[in-house]
């Protein structure tokens, strides 16, 4: 959507700015800000199969670039491995269903690496980089764009590079916060 920004924001206990938001902020706030500055987009010059690898809010990037394919009709096989520790912190779960019913070419995995009993979960379980390693043994022909906590931004990384991945295929935002930035 053209008009308006959509930003993905996790409630840090004692996170500066996310208690800001949550407990502060009042609506029709204005707040100044500039992004995205990086280079995590689709690459629309290829027509490789995509495979997306999120954590928590990486979800919101990965998002973005979805919702950019599906408007400009990319036809590529795109996987999407959403991972996180318990079922309530895939926290959009009926729109990647969704777009797996309207979409032929995409594909949606949800790893929880710590369900809870509550989850009743008999979905996949484990680090979600390592759901992607238990389902593709060559990723000679991919790209892969991952996105969340640093942790498994290296990981993923490091593990699709080694199922033959060229290192110019693999695109990621790691999302730091600013107690990582101060160590």
């Amino acid at each position: 959507d053209a008009e308006y920004l959509q930003l993905h924001i996790r409630h840090v206990a004692g996170g500066e700015f996310s208690d800001y938001v949550w407990n502060t902020m009042k609506e029709r706030e204005i707040m100044r800000f500039t992004g995205p500055l990086g280079s995590f987009f689709l690459r629309e010059d290829s027509d490789k199969p995509i495979l997306l690898i999120a954590t928590g809010t990486g979800f919101a990037p990965i998002k973005g670039i979805l919702e950019h394919a599906f408007k400009n009709g990319i036809q590529r096989e795109i996987v999407l491995y959403w991972g996180s520790r318990t079922l309530a912190d895939i926290y959009m779960p009926e729109l990647p269903s969704e777009w797996q019913q309207t979409h032929p070419n995409f594909t949606f995995i949800p790893v929880l690496s710590e369900p809870s009993d509550a989850d009743a979960w008999n979905g996949r379980t484990g680090l979600v980089h390592e759901a992607v390693l238990n389902d593709f043994a060559n990723l000679e022909g991919y790209q892969v764009y991952a996105c969340g906590a640093p942790v498994m931004v290296e990981a993923a990384y490091t593990h699709c590079v080694s199922r033959g991945l060229p290192n110019d295929e693999f695109f990621s935002d790691a999302f730091f916060t600013s107690k990582d930035l101060a160590k």
